[in-house]
Parts: structure tokens; sequence; C-alpha cells
């Protein structure tokens, strides 16, 4: 009994360990695996994903920069105790974090714990039970954000759980109201883009606008066929259309046609979405190849907007593997538990559910369930799209960063020269 005892201490200890580490996307792969394996929690993981890759558009382009705004330096502060209880208390409000406590214990009696943690012999599930988290750590990354570009009443916050099936605009949320966070003095620019190519040589300025806006046109088609592409795959899945009608072997046959065609489209007008990034990069690198030798060091402006964009582009750069984490999580979690098979399952424990739940929260438990349905549609559709943008902010704020540490590390050498010949 004591060896017992000492391996379920080992197994808590060493989850623990990284659940509540400082690396926010290896504490979310460990929690993934402390959680019931439900579609509804990969569809509330797909979700952050989409969060955090929404929050990146909204930094690279929404929120205005220059040499003294003080934003970047909030996105990119850790967050703490008290801002996490006030997330606490937000969520609260929220219909699957408000009843998920009433219902954890009969879903996992019905659907089990995930395959990696039943591996680990018969105490996993108990310790899956004590380090199972409500609010996992990329969801405090996420709300921490929509408080600096929302405010702190959540009344104003976009509902991030509640999936839009609109194809476009998906870079956006679709509702919240979104405040202003300051007023800068100095050159204001409306973009981090637009700060950064302000940075290039001048003779560089126009071809690298038009070449990135180029880019940017090629991703949003191809997303948008990613995007169809999951639909179809979630139909043929599940078996049953957007309105949730069984699909007769006739229509079987014509999305799979349309799914092949898709597929071959979506490949080439990625290959063409590469090629423009590869031009717009090159680009990049071909101006900051001029600018070592013609920057104005002695502008502190000029350096304080570089700093301030690298640390933008940092924070994208973090944000985008966290979204990425997401997804991938997700993923496999569905594919190794049998999620999609098991979700009528599912669906039968939150019925069943329903009769632990206080009737206060009723009304929010009738909403966790019809979320829980319409999302189970359009789950693969964000991941197809997330994966895509996540990968390719990943790929521009990496270029973004290390364009601007050009500039700050030429800044430093210049003063450290500056001193050292004023010291003579």
């Amino acid at each position: 009994m004591n060896t017992d005892k000492n391996i379920l201490y080992f197994i808590s200890l060493l989850l623990a360990f990284f659940l509540f580490s400082g690396c926010s996307a290896l504490s979310e792969s460990l929690a993934s695996q402390t959680e019931v394996p439900t579609l509804e929690n990969q569809a509330n993981r797909v979700a952050i994903g989409m969060t955090i890759v929404r929050e990146n558009n909204i930094m690279a382009f929404k929120m205005p920069i220059s040499a003294d705004a003080k934003w970047p330096g909030m996105v990119a502060s850790d967050i703490n105790d008290t801002t996490k209880e006030f997330i606490d208390k937000a969520l609260m409000r929220d219909p699957y974090f408000a009843t998920k406590r009433y219902t954890s214990y009969i879903q996992r009696r019905m659907i089990g714990s995930n395959q990696s943690m039943n591996s680990l012999g018969r105490y996993a599930n108990l310790t899956a039970v004590l380090l199972d988290q409500s609010i996992s750590p990329l969801t405090y990354r996420a709300f921490y954000k929509i408080i600096i570009f929302y405010g702190k009443k959540s009344q104003n916050w976009p509902d991030i759980f509640n999936y839009n099936n609109s194809l476009s605009d998906f870079l956006d949320f679709k509702d919240g109201n979104f405040i202003d966070i300051e007023s800068p003095q100095s050159d204001v620019y409306q973009n981090i883009s637009e700060a950064l190519i302000s940075l290039a040589p001048i003779n560089f300025q126009k071809e690298l606008k038009e070449s990135r806006e180029d880019m940017f046109d090629a991703f949003m088609e191809v997303a948008s066929n990613r995007s169809k592409i999951g639909r179809i795959k979630e139909s043929l899945k599940s078996n049953k259309d957007e309105n949730n009608i069984y699909l007769s072997s006739s229509k079987r046959d014509e999305l799979n046609n349309e799914l092949e065609f898709l597929k071959i489209k979506t490949k080439n007008l990625e290959e063409v979405a590469d090629n423009k990034q590869e031009v717009y990069f090159t680009l990049l690198d071909r101006a900051s190849k001029e600018l070592q030798n013609s920057m104005e060091l002695d502008d502190k402006n000029y350096i304080r907007l570089a700093k301030n964009i690298n640390i933008v582009a940092h924070e994208i750069y973090s944000g985008s593997s966290e979204a990425y984490t997401s997804f991938a999580l997700a993923m496999e979690n569905m594919i190794t538990n049998n999620i999609i098979q098991n979700f009528p399952n599912e669906l039968k424990s939150l019925a069943l559910g329903k009769a632990y739940v206080p009737y206060r929260l009723q009304s929010k438990y009738n909403e966790r369930i019809k979320r829980v349905v319409k999302n189970s549609i359009y789950l693969l559709p964000n991941v197809f799209i997330g994966t895509y943008y996540a990968s390719k902010q990943l790929a521009i704020a990496k270029k973004y960063e290390d364009f601007t540490d050009i500039v700050i590390e030429a800044y430093d050498v210049h003063n450290k020269e500056q001193n050292t010949q004023g010291s003579i």
C-alpha cells in the first residue's frame, strides 16, 4: 500500500510541477491531459487559440504605435495574482465555467480520463481529478490581453467561446467594445507594419508597402479555402450537414469531390502566398542591410520606436506559438481519445448532468449545451484557419523582431563607442 501511495505522490508531484511552471504552452499541454476528454473542452481550447490569433491581429493591425506608446509594455508584462483572481470571477459568469464543477464527476465517470493518463496506471484517474484545472494557463494569458484591449467590464468583452459561422473577417472578434488605451504624443503610426516600414530607408518604403499588401491578400484567400475544407471534413465525419441533417449517399459523394478540388486549389494558393511572403521578407532583408549603413542612431525617437516594435513582435511571436499549441493539443486529444465518435456519449453525459446543476444556473446550462452543439460544427474550420494564421504570424513576427534587433544592436554598439570615446 505504501508503494501505491508513493507512486500516486510521484505522479501528482511531477504533473503539478509542469502544470504550475512558468511556461504557458508546456503547462497547457499537461493541463489538457488531466481534463475529461470531451469535444467541449477541445472546442474551448480552439476558441482560446483563435482568441490569441485575433489578439495578435489587434496588436499587428489595430493598435496605433509610437515611440512613447505604453501598450507594448502592458501586453508583454506578466499576469499578477490580482488579475488572475479578477479573471476567475469574470469567467464564472460564462455558461461553461459557471456549471462545470456540477457536471465534472458524471462526465468523468461516463467518459473517463485522457488516454495518456490512463496509461500511467491505477491511480492515474485520481491524479487527473486532483490536478484538473478550471481555467487553463493559456486562458489566463488570452483574457489578460482582453482586459487590456476591452477594459475591465466583462459585458464589453467579445464572446470568445461562442463560435461564429461567418467565413468573412475571421481575424476579428465579432463583438465587444474596444477601448482607447492611450494618446501618445510623438509620431503615431497606424500599426507596427507601418511603423516598421518607416524605419526602412525611404527608397524601400513604397515597394515594401505594396509587397506586404499582396502577401496579406494571399493569406486571406488561403485561410478562406482552409475554412471551407474544415467545414466539409466536419460534415463528412459527423455525417451531417450544417443544418444537422444526415447526409445522403449522393451528398457525401458531392462533398468528397468538392473536398478534393479544394485541397488542390488550396495547395496552389499556399504556394502563391509563400512566394509573396518570400518576396516581402527578401525586401526586408535588403532594407535592413542598407539600413545598417545609413541609420540615424542619434535619433532617440527612432530607436524608441524600434524597441516598441520589437516588444510587440516578440509578444506576437510568443502568442502565435501558444495558439499553435492550442490547436495541436485539441487535434491530438480528439484523435487519441476518439472524441468525435464519442460525442453522442458526451451529449448524454450533459443531459444527465443537468439534474446536478442548481436551478439558478439552469438557463446558463441550457446555453452551454446549445453552444456545445453549435461549436461542434465549426471546430475544424477554426482549427484550419487558426493553424494557418498562427504559422504566418509566427514567421512575420520573427522577421519584424530580427529587423528591429539590427537597429537596437547597432544603437547599443554606437552608444558603447560614444561612451568609450568620451572617456578617453
